[in-house]
Order: structure tokens, then sequence, then C-alpha cells
């Protein structure tokens, strides 16, 4: 969307053709803050039968909306009236809005779909690294870091003699990257004489087999593969 869609995506000005000068033009009032909002949309069912709607709002209420197949506008406020009769004149506007809903919008639509889908397809495996931090001569602090992960779901978790230290492992927090990817850490407390005995292990669908990771002293922190 981002890289080709973005400009058509945000193009279609029409659909702010009566604006808030033309609405207090009709009379309603025009100190102070007023919005003027637009819902708009179509989709697919699973059948094949495509549908859209149109609907407006004024001052975070229902105001008015629109009604493709007999191309006439229901008014949600008794303010609207005016509202509804000038665009029921106007037949090329309603006609339009029942053209743009049935043809470009399902367009639209399925062309995102099937972005949608080549996104939910990409893979990208993680890569990881124990880094640690020294408390006292009692106490360090290992962490594990994961980057470049997509999709988001992992399973990170720290294990002591293969066994998952479920408690001792501080929450870890899962958060996007710029490019779409996610990176994890998490860490845990530990006495720096047991820290041959902790890995980190990573479960994600980019790799075939878990990923173990340890920090070990003579290698400096650097990605460790066991």
């Amino acid at each position: 969307m981002e890289e080709g869609e973005m400009e058509d995506f945000l193009s279609p000005k029409w659909v702010f053709r009566t604006d808030l000068e033309k609405l207090s033009k009709l009379g309603h009032r025009a100190r102070g803050l007023h919005t003027w909002q637009v819902v708009l949309g179509c989709k697919i069912s699973q059948d094949g039968s495509k549908e859209g709607f149109l609907h407006y709002g004024y001052d975070g209420m229902d105001f008015i909306s629109f009604d493709k197949e007999t191309l006439r506008w229901v008014a949600a406020q008794p303010q609207a009236q005016k509202l509804k009769q000038k665009w029921e004149d106007d037949s090329g506007w309603s006609e339009g809005n029942k053209d743009f809903l049935e043809e470009p919008c399902i367009e639209w639509l399925q062309r995102y779909l099937s972005y949608r889908k080549e996104a939910l397809q990409r893979i990208e495996p993680p890569v990881g690294k124990v880094t640690h931090k020294e408390v006292d001569d009692h106490l360090e602090v290992l962490i594990c870091q994961a980057f470049g992960f997509y999709p988001k779901e992992i399973q990170a978790t720290w294990t002591r003699d293969g066994e998952i230290c479920e408690y001792e492992t501080l929450p870890r927090n899962v958060a996007p990257n710029s490019d779409g990817t996610y990176y994890v850490w998490l860490s845990i407390e530990i006495d720096p004489k047991e820290r041959d005995r902790f890995r980190c292990r990573l479960e994600h669908q980019g790799l075939q087999e878990p990923l173990i990771l340890a920090w070990k002293e003579e290698t400096g922190e650097r990605l460790m593969g066991l």
C-alpha cells in the first residue's frame, strides 16, 4: 500500500463534495467547531455477492446515508432533510456514488485483498543474540533478543538445564520494526556461577527447528547457536 497505492487511496475527494460551508448555507449553525464525517466501503461475501455503503455524520451523529439500489438518500436527522432533497435532485451525484460503490470500490478491495494474501504468506525467521549485564558478584541479568521475524507469533523462553524457567523469566515485549517485522527481548536474573546452565529458546514459523542461544564469556557478546 505504501509503495504503490497511497496516492490513489487518498484521492477520492468527491467524498467531501458537500463540505461544512455548504451545510451552513442549508441552514445549519455555522459558528463553533463542527465535524463532517464519512464512512464508505464495500464487501464481497463468500457467495460472491457484493455490497456497498455510504454514510455521513455531522457533529458525531448519524446524519444521512445512501441507498444505492433506489438512488435515494435517507435522512437520520430532521436537519438533513434539505440536504436529502438537494442530493436527490442531483441525479448525477447519486449515480456517481452508485457507480463508485459497485465498480472502483470493489476493484480496490480485490487488489487490497491480494496484498493481504502476499503479506500473510511472508515468513522471516528471527535472528537472535544473548547479552548480559553484571549487577554484582552474585547476580547478573541475561538478555535474549530476537530480531527481524514475521509473522508476529513467536515462542521465546529461558530454560535451565532444559527446563522452562516460567516464573523466573521477566515479562517479554514483542514490538514492531519499521520494516514490518518484529523483535522481542526477554531477560532473567541468575547467579553468574550457573550461567552455563541457561539457554534462550526461540520457536518460530520461519525456523525448521528451535533456535537455542547461550552467552559464553570467552566469545564475548555475539550470536551463539547450539
